[in-house]
């Protein structure tokens, strides 16, 4: 039973507690903005444009401007006792390890791949520690499954659906072209639409 125990509350290698502070507060909001600047840029054409980013700066962003982020959203929060959310791109998978206020850490892995409409995060694991969970029980561990998110956002036991374009405030609208996951980096390719 000790056994099973400490390999439920322990988590996955690649997750840690996200070193805190003013630097790293800083490095987050230069995140965020790098990223808004890209994807706001005004372009001449309507040509593809993207960019790469690494797990480790994901994870910073995370750490730093999620909560702010979900609640300039609408008032969302992480649900009580979930906490420091962390991403791992690996082949072909995204995984989110996230604490867990009974399981130590929860981590679910997604495969994404994209559809007319939609980006489709497909389930395709999840575990309590490093004890695989059986997809019918990810709804009790996973508080985002089963339930509606704002944004035309569907959650399910199946994955997360996402729309495959967003609006910009001035009237255009970025649309996904194609995701690309490889060890320790996510690639994102778009088009703006006027």
């Amino acid at each position: 039973f000790l056994f099973i125990l400490v390999f439920a509350l322990a988590g996955p290698g690649w997750w840690r507690f996200t070193p805190s502070g003013d630097s790293t507060a800083q490095q987050g909001n230069d995140i965020e903005q790098m990223i808004v600047g890209r994807v706001t840029r005004v372009r001449d054409s309507e040509e593809p444009w993207g960019f790469v980013i690494d797990d480790d700066v994901v994870n910073v962003w995370l750490a730093t401007r999620l909560v702010p982020w979900l609640e300039h959203e609408g008032d969302a929060e992480l649900p009580e006792g979930w906490s420091d959310p962390q991403v791992r791109f690996g082949a072909d998978v995204i995984q989110v390890g996230i604490g867990s206020p009974w399981y130590g850490v929860v981590v679910t892995d997604f495969r994404p791949r994209l559809e007319d409409e939609s980006v489709v995060l497909e389930l395709v694991g999840t575990s309590a520690g490093w004890i695989p969970i059986p997809s019918s029980m990810a709804a009790s561990l996973v508080p985002a499954f089963g339930s509606d998110l704002e944004n035309g956002t569907e959650a399910s036991m199946d994955g997360i659906r996402v729309p495959r374009a967003f609006d910009l405030a001035d009237g255009r609208s970025v649309w996904i072209e194609d995701i690309e996951v490889a060890s320790g980096e996510l690639g994102l390719r778009f088009r703006t639409r006027r």
